[in-house]
């Protein structure tokens, strides 16, 4: 404004009060969250959320980043924001989020939030790397011998405890690393089946299941009919989130 202002802060007349643009409307791939709709320990997906006031000029330079991780992550992490402004007491208390540092961003999974850190990068590529390091990689085994799939997918895991596995899913691949997809579907079916990865096409088990080309999926299902202990479903469609959901469902 100018020395000594005007009444309304420089807005000749409090013209300021125009109607604040929502950052995150219902047609955004951002979904809206809140005390009420917030993931819990039963999430079926991990989440990145963002605790943001459709008035502070960060979180507006900050939207399109959301969005286009929303876009990106699409089928292996889901991205929500909480409004701040409607949301005080579960942003700033519950939630431990400091009203001068927003956009706060937080990994959500199975109830645990960790926030990132103040003061560091909050590129689209900077929150990527904050997502996925905290993946929980853990849920998928290695299966680097043959007998892994029974000690670590089949004998060990079924009907152990509380949790009740009834089968498990095996990727067979030609990659050094676990992708973020896979954990997420072991994330979304930990309840009910283990998961298992044969990386950097090991040859053993490459040959004991049959691979003509990676990567190749199967469900191994507990059944008495032969030696080994199970049978195996082939997966034949794209090696996307909707589709596996799909089949695995």
């Amino acid at each position: 404004g100018f020395p000594g202002g005007f009444p309304g802060g420089g807005g000749f007349g409090g013209h300021q009060q125009r109607q604040v643009e929502e950052l995150y409307p219902k047609s955004s791939p951002v979904a809206r969250l809140g005390r009420r709709k917030f993931p819990d320990a039963s999430s079926k997906n991990i989440w990145l959320v963002t605790f943001y006031d459709n008035n502070n000029k960060a979180c507006v330079e900050h939207q399109p980043i959301m969005n286009k991780l929303a876009t990106k992550m699409a089928g292996t992490v889901k991205v929500g924001a909480v409004n701040c402004e409607k949301e005080a007491d579960f942003c700033f208390q519950e939630m431990n989020v400091s009203p001068k540092r927003l956009p706060a961003f937080a990994v959500v999974v199975e109830g645990d939030v960790t926030v990132y850190e103040e003061g560091k990068s909050t590129t689209a590529k900077a929150l990527h790397e904050f997502t996925s390091e905290k993946m929980p990689s853990s849920l998928v085994s290695q299966i680097n011998r043959i007998e892994h799939v029974q000690e670590r997918l089949m004998t060990n895991k079924l009907g152990s405890g509380t949790q009740r596995h009834t089968g498990a899913i095996l990727l067979l691949t030609d990659k050094y690393e676990t992708s973020n997809l896979y954990i997420s579907l072991a994330y979304a079916y930990r309840k009910s089946l283990t998961f298992g990865e044969s990386r950097a096409s090991n040859l053993q088990l490459g040959k004991e299941f049959g691979v003509k080309k990676y990567p190749l999926l199967l469900a191994l299902l507990p059944s008495n009919s032969n030696s080994k202990g199970y049978s195996i479903v082939k997966y034949s469609g794209e090696m996307k989130s909707e589709p596996i959901s799909k089949w695995i469902d």
